[in-house]
């Protein structure tokens, strides 16, 4: 999928609207080729906060501007929450076309990259938790949610997905990222206490795969 920096996000259906960035192809090519490359505080920032992937199952994507037979190849995309309300979507592959083909985010994205910060509850948080706590809903859709609710690490997070927890459907299908959401928050205080292995193995898996690959983003503070 190809689509201009900055458009509506329409690659598929999500609940909060959302800006596109890096979703790169031929037709329109690598916006900043040519141009100086992203500072290595901006770099910084970015790797930072490209720190919990999403939607894992949209399938793999060649890279196009790799040469011969061993060129990239990227799976899921990285949502970015900012404390303004904005957010924006960029596939997996976003790091790849920065430092491999000089691609150069939109300056829109990149100021508010270097003001980003911990986020405080809001519409966002509650539109994502009331969807992923409906049992009326379409169970892919909730499921879609799920990994997002992490940007918010506070004790409501916790509460929303230690009910989803209990739901046995939407773990027989989301519980692997109920696990990769939680393993977020169990480091903060008001997670102490709580019994990893309670869980079903697959919210188990999910924490483990957090454990082993994820670092939050310096400026989310402590929690």
């Amino acid at each position: 999928m190809e689509c201009t920096d900055l458009s509506l996000y329409v690659y598929r259906e999500f609940l909060i609207p959302m800006r596109s960035i890096g979703w790169l192809g031929r037709e329109h090519g690598i916006p900043g080729a040519g141009m100086a490359s992203l500072g290595s505080a901006d770099l910084s920032r970015l790797k930072s906060a490209s720190w919990i992937p999403s939607t894992l199952t949209l399938g793999w994507h060649d890279c196009e501007f790799c040469d011969g037979e061993e060129g990239f190849e990227g799976n899921g995309e990285y949502h970015y929450y900012f404390q303004d309300g904005s957010t924006y979507s960029a596939p997996m592959m976003i790091l790849h076309y920065v430092e491999e083909h000089g691609y150069r985010p939109p300056e829109d994205f990149l100021e508010r990259l270097r003001k980003a910060g911990p986020l405080e509850w809001d519409w966002r948080a509650e539109r994502l938790s009331e969807v992923l706590l409906d049992e009326t809903e379409d169970l892919e859709r909730r499921c879609g949610v799920i990994v997002d609710l992490a940007n918010w690490r506070e004790p409501r997070t916790l509460d929303v997905l230690w009910r989803a927890a209990q739901d046995e459907e939407l773990v027989d299908v989301g519980g692997v990222e109920i696990g990769r959401s939680l393993g977020v928050l169990l480091s903060c205080d008001f997670a102490k206490g709580i019994d990893v292995s309670s869980f079903p193995e697959t919210i188990e898996y999910g924490i483990e795969l957090t454990s082993q690959g994820v670092t939050v983003p310096e400026w989310f503070g402590d929690c």
